[in-house]
């Protein structure tokens, strides 16, 4: 604490003592002196040390807390939390590494018909006259043209709607963050899966809400559950991913997404769909759970995890009543989605070229899960044909961690449970290997027969 004080003794007059405190305290996190889940100084210990009212160090915890940088718990005290967004990068990787093999991203797999399509259209916008897209900032919810061809891309993942309840976003994790943002504050409570996309986790440190996990079986969340849930609290939103969850990769039944609707309309309970990954799946696909829902439903979902990395355009349902509220966050956050990546990516659904690298994906993505089930097969949990991940678990000799440290040692990136598991949830015994590895299918192959060979081995004995 003796920086703390330091800082403090230093102020100027008239100047918050709060705020230094605060500034202080996130100083020594961020630069790693307190660690993560470290427990801070009880608050009157704090007080008497620095010569402060208790009520100051209160207001300084309570807003270190808003930030996500400190977790209060009644009767235990306060602990450091780093920002998930923060964490993230410690479990998935932000930069390739030489020599290594990186199942840590979660990427489609880019081929030369990727490129052919990028240099092509960029071809034929260079010969156009009129390109409203780069002059104009109006509409907030994106061009009709563009929103059309959203409504038509979202009609093939088995949801009618009309192109006046979509909004143009940057990718679905800003979609997804808008519907949060449209119902969610500090007073609230939001559920999701128990081992959910690690955005979620970080939504909920920015806008304040609490966010519960629910418990998930192969098929996704547990009904019983969620609705027992929602009998004994008052719950605002319901985040899940009903097709090949992150990292999971469950998938869920037509009847489940009834019943998960049936209990949402009954408690009152609004259901933000991200379906990011909905396009790898076949036309068989059940409907999405907005389908039995459109009244509280907000359906999310997107190009970039099916169609083309850097197309960052997403689309956002929304329900009628909560229109002109989600529109004026959007205005406010970003005003609008970048019109000339909206107007590509418009171009392809129209053309065709959307529907045909999604085809391809799946191919190729057929394959490299072919090549995990061959190599790691015995220790799968869960996978899909078309799914960019694949859930596998660990034995029992060996700790997440020290497995996750050990494959690095052989120069392959996985993801642990840590970033993706919901406060409160079981750490799952698994990892998260993403088949879209920038690498070719040998290299693929040299470092599965790596993992297989340490997963079959015991740890060193400092591991233990």
């Amino acid at each position: 604490m003796d920086k703390w004080k330091s800082a403090l003794d230093v102020a100027r007059s008239g100047e918050s003592k709060y705020k230094i405190l605060v500034q202080a305290i996130a100083d020594d996190i961020e630069q790693g002196a307190l660690a993560n889940d470290q427990r801070l100084p009880p608050q009157r210990q704090v007080a008497d040390a620095m010569g402060i009212s208790v009520q100051t160090v209160t207001n300084a915890y309570k807003e270190l807390e808003r930030q996500g940088l400190v977790r209060c718990e009644v009767g235990r005290g306060s602990f450091v939390s780093r920002r998930m967004s923060d964490r993230v990068a410690t479990y998935i990787l932000d930069s390739p590494e030489r020599a290594l093999v990186d199942f840590s991203i979660t990427r489609i797999l880019h081929t030369r018909e990727h490129d052919q399509f990028w240099r092509d259209t960029c071809a034929e916008l260079s010969t156009e006259e009129d390109q409203p897209w780069i002059h104009a900032f109006r509409p907030i919810a994106g061009f009709e043209s563009h929103r059309e061809a959203a409504a038509q891309w979202i009609g093939r993942q088995g949801l009618k709607v009309d192109r006046n309840d979509i909004l143009i976003t940057n990718g679905a994790a800003h979609g997804i963050f808008l519907a949060l943002a449209s119902l969610a504050g500090p007073d609230d409570v939001v559920l999701c899966e128990g081992v959910t996309d690690h955005g979620v986790i970080g939504n909920s440190q920015v806008l304040g809400f609490t966010l519960k996990g629910l418990e998930m079986d192969r098929h996704g969340i547990d009904p019983e559950h969620f609705e027992d849930m929602c009998s004994n609290e008052r719950i605002t939103a319901l985040v899940c991913t009903p097709n090949l969850n992150n990292p999971t990769t469950s998938l869920m039944p037509d009847t489940r997404r009834r019943e998960i609707a049936e209990i949402a309309r009954r408690f009152g309970v609004h259901i933000i769909e991200d379906d990011v990954y909905g396009p790898l799946l076949d036309e068989r696909r059940a409907p999405p759970i907005s389908h039995y829902l459109p009244e509280l439903s907000f359906y999310c979902t997107s190009m970039t995890k099916s169609v083309l990395t850097g197309l960052r355009i997403g689309y956002l349902v929304v329900p009628k009543r909560l229109a002109l509220r989600t529109e004026s966050i959007l205005r406010v956050n970003s005003w609008m989605a970048t019109p000339m990546v909206s107007e590509i990516a418009a171009r392809w659904i129209r053309d065709g070229r959307a529907e045909s690298l999604v085809h391809l994906q799946r191919r190729l993505l057929a394959g490299r899960q072919a090549m995990v089930t061959e190599y790691m097969g015995e220790h799968l949990l869960a996978q899909h044909p078309h799914a960019l991940n694949a859930w596998i678990g660990i034995p029992p000799h060996w700790e997440v961690d020290s497995l996750v440290r050990a494959l690095r040692h052989k120069h392959i990136a996985v993801t642990s449970p840590d970033p993706f598991t919901v406060r409160g949830t079981p750490k799952p015994r698994a990892v998260r290997v993403c088949v879209g590895a920038e690498c070719s299918d040998e290299e693929m192959r040299h470092a599965l027969i790596g993992m297989r060979e340490i997963f079959n081995q015991y740890p060193q004995i400092h591991d233990f």
